[in-house]
C-alpha cells in the first residue's frame, strides 16, 4: 500500500534564479531515499502573472499535488521552485504546510554573480523582454528600469523572502551559501543532511553521474544544464560599471551576505 505523500518527509529548495538551486536540488535528489522534483510550480508562475485555480484553497491544491507525488516511490520527497520571480513567501508557506514534516533549504549567492549569470543565460537562451510579461511587470514589485535593476531587486527580495520564512518557520529553514557549498562541498553536504535529519549517503558526492527527476517526475540526464562535479567558484571582482552602480542599492544586504550574517 502506497504511503500518503503528505505524510512523507518533505524538502523544499528555493533561492533567487541562478543561485545554485538546481545544482543543490540534484545533489539532494542523488540520495537513494529522496525524490526531488525540479521546479514544478503547479500552475503558479509570477513572471507571467499566472496562477492555477487550484491555489484558491489548500484543499484544491492538495488534490493537484497528490496526483503527482503519489507516483514517487521514495520515502522522502521534495520540490524546487525559485523565489521571488516564480513563487513568493506566501506561496511557499501555503505549499509547505500541506506536508506534516517539512524543511526548507534556501540557497544564496553573490548578487553580482547572480546578475551576470542571469544576463549571460538570457542572452543565450531567451529574449529578456519575454521573461516577464506586461501584467507581471505591473504587479510584481521589482525594479524593471534595466536588466541589472531587475536582477538585483529580485536578489534583494529573495533575501526578504528568506527572512519571512525564518520568521514563520524558524529552525525548519536553513540557509546555504553557494560559494561555501562549492568551496567545501563534502563538508557542506554533510551539514545539510544533518539539518534534514537524513543519514548521509556517499552517493550524493557523485550526484552528476545519475539522472534526476524533472518537474513531472521523469528521470532525465543533464537536466537544465550539463551535469559536472561541484568545483570552487571564482569570485566576480570586476563588475560592469552599470552593474556596480546597481549593486549600491543592496549594499547593506550585500555586507550581511559577505559576512555570512543573513
Amino acid at each position: 500500500m502506497k504511503k500518503n505523500p503528505f505524510e512523507k518527509k518533505f524538502i523544499f529548495i528555493t533561492g533567487t534564479p541562478r543561485s545554485g538551486s538546481s545544482m543543490l536540488t540534484k545533489v539532494i535528489d542523488a540520495h537513494p531515499d529522496i525524490a526531488m522534483l525540479m521546479e514544478n510550480n503547479f500552475g503558479n508562475r509570477r513572471r507571467h502573472w499566472e496562477k492555477n485555480e487550484a491555489w484558491n484553497s489548500p484543499e484544491n491544491l492538495i488534490k493537484e499535488v497528490e496526483i503527482l507525488y503519489s507516483r514517487l516511490k521514495e520515502p522522502i520527497i521534495g520540490n524546487k521552485v525559485c523565489t521571488p520571480d516564480v513563487w513568493c513567501a506566501d506561496d511557499i508557506n501555503m505549499f509547505c504546510r500541506l506536508f506534516k514534516n517539512f524543511k526548507i533549504l534556501f540557497i544564496v549567492r553573490d548578487p553580482g554573480a547572480v546578475a551576470l549569470s542571469r544576463q549571460t543565460r538570457e542572452v543565450g537562451k531567451q529574449d529578456y523582454s519575454l521573461v516577464y510579461n506586461e501584467k507581471a511587470k505591473e504587479n510584481i514589485l521589482l525594479n524593471f528600469k534595466s536588466q541589472f535593476h531587475t536582477y538585483i531587486s529580485s536578489w534583494r527580495q529573495s533575501i526578504e523572502t528568506y527572512w519571512k520564512l525564518t520568521d514563520v518557520f524558524g529552525d525548519k529553514v536553513k540557509i546555504v551559501y553557494y560559494e561555501d557549498f562549492c568551496d567545501r562541498f563534502e563538508e557542506q553536504a554533510k551539514k545539510i543532511f544533518n539539518f534534514l535529519d537524513i543519514k548521509f549517503s556517499g552517493r550524493v558526492l557523485n550526484w552528476y553521474k545519475y539522472p534526476h527527476y524533472d518537474g513531472g517526475g521523469n528521470m532525465v540526464r543533464d537536466l537544465k544544464y550539463k551535469d559536472a562535479p561541484v568545483f570552487a567558484r571564482s569570485k566576480y571582482e570586476n563588475h560592469p560599471k552599470d552593474l556596480s552602480e546597481v549593486l549600491k542599492t543592496v549594499e547593506w544586504q550585500f555586507h550581511l551576505w559577505e559576512n555570512r550574517k543573513l
